[in-house]
């Protein structure tokens, strides 16, 4: 993992957008943080999925079970400048679309089953059944008051929902999570521990 710079964040009237790259590292110290229960896409996958279906991303997963796993986060690119996180909870059979614009977007939350349901039956050999999973669209999740934010806001709510921590950050943080972002990705390693989880029963 290479360290970050000032180059790292991509620029527009002076303000900085979290790229691609940047958001893609922190996902990954998410995951390396808590491996037996936690696992990031990148930022890739939901474009892989949605433009060119699962036969374009079922191998992606060839070294990962998913389904072993308490939580998946999904950062979602959305409207060629905004970022958003699906949270996948398999204890809570939940899939959680989180939009610090306050966006609604169930197509993305159906598409997401839909991936779980042909994941493992091409990984498992048997059906998943969506029977008494909640897709939510979050709605009281903290709010951007710019343009800019989202990338960081995406980060953070993977950061604090992979430790079971509340949502109790806003607006005025986003300057110190930026700091915050660039110090771990450079030291390789998330400065809090996640709380350990028991494994919850497979689909």
């Amino acid at each position: 993992m290479d360290s970050i710079e000032d180059s790292d964040f991509e620029t527009d009237n002076s303000h900085l957008f979290l790229n691609d790259e940047v958001i893609n590292q922190y996902m990954d110290l998410i995951t390396n943080r808590s491996p037996n229960t936690v696992y990031a896409f990148n930022t890739f996958f939901y474009l892989a999925l949605s433009d060119k279906g699962y036969s374009h991303v079922c191998r992606w997963t060839k070294k990962i079970d998913i389904f072993s796993k308490n939580k998946l986060f999904i950062p979602i690119h959305i409207e060629d400048s905004h970022w958003c996180l699906v949270y996948v909870n398999f204890p809570e059979k939940a899939i959680k679309y989180y939009d610090s614009m306050g966006g609604r977007n169930f197509k993305c939350l159906k598409l997401i089953l839909k991936y779980l349901m042909l994941e493992h039956d091409d990984k498992k050999g048997k059906d998943f059944h969506p029977s008494g999973w909640l897709l939510m669209n979050v709605k009281n999740c903290p709010q951007q008051l710019n343009y800019w934010d989202c990338g960081v806001f995406v980060c953070m709510f993977a950061e604090y929902l992979s430790r079971d921590a509340p949502l109790n950050f806003s607006q005025r943080h986003m300057d110190r999570f930026r700091r915050q972002i660039t110090y771990e990705i450079n030291r390789k390693k998330l400065r809090k521990s996640a709380p350990q989880k028991t494994k919850h029963t497979q689909h």
